[in-house]
């Protein structure tokens, strides 16, 4: 999309990002934060609803046809984050090949197939790629956590890779534990606050971080962890 710039002084294209989870805390703030910064946000939903700051595509990204046709009319795109994912909690000896393909299916194959009918008009415009990966594909979740830590080592291990073969700007953020209401005073909580400088995260300190990947340069395949510390204890 171009504009006009005042005074008639030429014209300029307005930046654009794709946000999938955009109603999540986290990909709501991402998405916000684009706007601010005068993106053209898209933001996808498994359901059809509004918001004031970016354009809802409600598609399934688990589903292949689904997600070909819902973005084949974008011509036009410079970052990508895949935040969508989804966390459940089960003892290994109690997950079920249900509980662990409904876990991969979104945190994996969703961002590889998003990514893959995003990559033509992001390799037009030598764009970027953040995925949203997680604390626990670096360092052991809180139990029973062990098939979603591995969903998101395998974001980071994609996200290296794709780098190395794309020639594109992706990178990850790992984010902590991210401040909710129904965590407050929590005995995850507690024990976070215990065992971290800073203690929890809000969401939009992860949003800058994301902004901040997106328009780097230089760096290429890494995870950056933002934790407030956890991982040093």
């Amino acid at each position: 999309m171009s504009f006009i710039t005042p005074k008639g002084k030429g014209v300029f294209k307005l930046k654009s990002v794709l946000i999938t989870g955009a109603y999540s805390p986290l990909g709501h703030a991402i998405a916000e934060k684009f706007f601010k910064e005068n993106y053209l946000v898209y933001g996808t939903s498994t359901r059809e609803r509004e918001d004031g700051c970016f354009k809802t595509i409600c598609v399934d990204i688990r589903d292949e046809k689904a997600v070909k046709e819902k973005l084949k009319d974008i011509d036009s795109l410079d970052v990508l984050v895949n935040n969508a994912g989804i966390f459940t909690v089960n003892a290994p000896e109690a997950l079920t090949l249900d509980d662990f393909d409904s876990v991969f299916d979104v945190n994996v194959k969703g961002m590889m197939l998003v990514t893959k009918y995003l990559l033509p008009v992001l390799k037009k415009s030598n764009g970027s790629i953040v995925n949203i990966s997680s604390m626990n594909s670096l360092h052991p979740g809180f139990g029973g956590t062990s098939h979603y830590d591995a969903s998101k080592g395998a974001v980071s291990a994609y996200t290296r890779s794709l780098a190395r073969e794309s020639g594109l700007r992706v990178n990850a953020l790992a984010p902590g534990l991210i401040k909710r209401k129904d965590l407050i005073k929590s005995d995850l909580a507690k024990h976070y606050e215990s065992h971290s400088i800073a203690g929890m995260l809000d969401v939009k300190q992860l949003a800058d971080s994301v902004f901040f990947l997106a328009n780097s340069s230089g760096i290429y395949g890494q995870t950056l962890l933002q934790d407030n510390g956890y991982c040093l204890y």
